[in-house]
């Protein structure tokens, strides 16, 4: 995935909205909009600001891989799981 791609990912898990991510900028919603679609290139500074609107970083960002993220939510999900079951035979 590009870079613009995770962004957006993140942004989204995170449950934030473009709007949101834009005023934190400074910039408006089409402008983070091109960030997000690779209209426009971005900078190592960007990044990092574009990292703490989302609080995180930009290294995160770089290596964003949907399938771990995901694969740890349904790990996490099958613990609460079994947590709730363990307690219901109680």
């Amino acid at each position: 995935m590009s870079v613009g791609q995770n962004i957006r990912k993140v942004r989204e898990l995170k449950n934030l909205t473009q709007s949101y991510v834009a005023r934190q900028l400074g910039i408006t919603v089409a402008a983070y909009s091109r960030i997000e679609r690779d209209r426009t290139n971005i900078g190592l500074k960007r990044l990092r600001q574009i990292a703490a609107a989302l609080d995180t970083d930009a290294a995160t960002i770089l290596n964003f891989r949907e399938q771990e993220i995901f694969g740890i939510q349904a790990l996490i999900t099958e613990i609460r799981l079994l947590r709730e079951e363990i307690k219901a035979k109680r």
